[in-house]
């Protein structure tokens, strides 16, 4: 109720987001040690309570994003701001590892004081920004079915998923299987753990400024391609380097190099507000949450593909869960594992970016097309206000 809560997302955030950081808070606590029933009840009611808060304040943060502003240059750099965001949110992730190995107590302590900081923050954000009533209030609201087949019918909303969703098969991969991997790092899980996470949040976040002072000269699209080609490039050359010296410790500078190299995933959410601006401009209505939950849905998919992707692959080189000490064979599949499919997988989000209609002259015509359609509702909204 628009009229009631003063907009349609930032009530999801001003009181979504402290009750989020409750259930976080709240998975902590088993509700019993020993019955395994109750045990499962509770990680059941946890996960599901959890995951749906998250869904719903990440989901109305990210169409919240497009909102701010047309401007391409500065949707990235809003981005870039968010990463550096997660860059000081990945410190306490790290003494997270330490406390939870010292006692659950202080793990505990420490998640209560996460919970607090984050739920006030939440509420800061969602009582002070500033929605665009202009730009929906009078537009026609349309059936969830029409408007799915109007999205299906975008190239660029199509293409997008399939980049977005290969794309999270990665994701999930890099960091399901460190367990793994542990056999071609030569560190420990916990060391391992630390320096994934320091990997992809420090220098995945110079990375990601490389590429913010690439796109203010460059197409957004050009560089995810020329991205998309060096990471397999990396990848493959890892492979078969590492395949033919036997020097594992060299795949930690494969590592390195191809998260500076992936910087470009800071272009994930500007180029699905892009679709969000398409949609605006082909069908007039604006839907960034219809859009953004769409897309997120076949993510979901793919999220839940990925382990069992992963675990097949181990499983046919003969890996053994548990063991200390794995065959060569297993090692080449883990090796494989972590090189040679991601390549691949690349390779099919590749196909999805090359796809992507949003660059060049079409982009610019878009985007002048866009800002005459704000105009236009600018003035009727002030007109009707009177």
């Amino acid at each position: 109720n628009v009229a009631r809560w003063g907009g349609r997302r930032l009530i999801y955030m001003k009181w979504g987001g402290p009750l989020w950081a409750f259930l976080f808070f709240s998975m902590w606590f088993p509700w019993s040690y020993t019955n395994q029933v109750v045990i499962f009840i509770h990680f059941i009611t946890s996960i599901i309570g959890f995951d749906m808060m998250l869904s719903l304040v990440w989901m109305v943060w990210t169409a919240v994003l497009p909102e701010m502003t047309e401007n391409i240059e500065e949707r990235n750099v809003i981005m870039l701001y968010s990463y550096f965001m997660s860059l000081l949110g990945a410190f306490p992730v790290m003494i997270a590892f330490l406390l939870f190995e010292t006692s659950l107590v202080w793990f505990q302590a420490f998640a209560g004081v996460c919970a607090v900081i984050c739920g006030v923050l939440y509420y800061i954000v969602g009582a002070n920004l500033k929605e665009r009533p202009e730009l929906y209030k009078q537009q026609e609201i349309i059936p969830l079915k029409q408007a799915i087949k109007e999205m299906f019918r975008l190239k660029s909303f199509v293409a997008d998923t399939i980049y977005r969703s290969f794309n999270q098969i990665n994701i999930i991969l890099s960091s399901s299987f460190i367990f793994a991997y542990l056999f071609i790092l030569g560190v420990d899980l916990l060391t391992a753990s630390l320096w994934f996470t320091f990997n992809s949040i420090i220098l995945g976040f110079l990375g990601n400024y490389i590429y913010t002072k690439l796109s203010m000269t460059r197409d957004m699209r050009d560089l995810i391609i020329r991205g998309k080609i060096g990471i397999i490039l990396i990848n493959l050359t890892a492979f078969f380097i590492i395949l033919f010296t036997g020097y594992k410790i060299l795949i930690w500078i494969f590592l390195l190099i191809g998260t500076i190299i992936g910087g470009y995933g800071l272009f994930d959410y500007p180029l699905l507000m892009l679709v969000t601006d398409d949609d605006e401009v082909m069908n007039g209505t604006r839907r960034e949450g219809t859009i953004i939950g769409t897309n997120v849905f076949f993510i979901k998919i793919t999220e839940s593909l990925a382990p069992i992707l992963g675990t097949s692959i181990l499983l046919f080189f003969g890996y053994v869960q548990g063991a200390s000490i794995q065959s060569p064979r297993a090692e080449l599949g883990i090796l494989f594992l972590m090189t040679v499919v991601p390549s691949i997988i690349h390779f099919f989000a590749l196909l999805g970016i090359l796809y992507f209609p949003l660059h060049g002259d079409y982009l610019k015509e878009m985007n002048e097309k866009l800002l005459k359609i704000h105009e236009e509702k600018v003035k009727l909204f002030s007109s009707s206000s009177k």
